[in-house]
């Protein structure tokens, strides 16, 4: 395949980020060769697809928030077609990471995500052993779930 001598954009990488930007462009841009999409190997071969390719939402900056949000409901768009599969976060935590944890959920829940936050080590421990019958981590005094808008290419 050869690459155009021009476009009016150029996104380099094709992983979650770089197709749903592509995507919301194309609202726009409308000829054929207005967006170019480079990608070294194939789709979501980068850090998208990387140890279960998970996407996170960067919830201490609001612009990359609404970003990342924006994205996910793009790829929720069409699962299948984007190879979209929703696994769910655990974020497990010792008390000194207690506040920041509480401020995430309360990030989360002001864009909407789906997430339930387990104060106080005896309900934390009796929430993973509700998922996993073996766990036996001590000193956890926080856990945020994410529900879903996580991906796995």
């Amino acid at each position: 395949m050869s690459l155009p001598t021009k476009a009016k954009v150029v996104i380099v990488g094709g992983g979650i980020h770089g197709l749903s930007t592509a995507w919301k462009l194309s609202e726009t841009y409308k000829n054929p060769g207005d967006i170019v999409v480079l990608e070294k190997k194939d789709t979501a071969a980068g850090a998208s697809g990387i140890a279960c390719g998970v996407v996170r939402n960067n919830y201490f900056q609001p612009a990359m928030r609404e970003l990342m949000a924006h994205s996910v409901s793009v790829w929720e768009s069409d699962p299948k077609a984007f190879k979209y599969n929703a696994v769910g976060y655990l974020q497990i935590s010792p008390e000194v990471m207690h506040a920041d944890v509480a401020t995430i959920y309360e990030q989360q829940k002001a864009i909407g995500y789906e997430s339930e936050f387990i104060e106080g080590e005896k309900d934390c421990m009796n929430y993973m052993k509700g998922m996993f019958d073996d766990w036996q981590a001590k000193g956890i005094t926080s856990v945020l779930h994410e529900k879903k808008r996580w991906i796995c290419i």
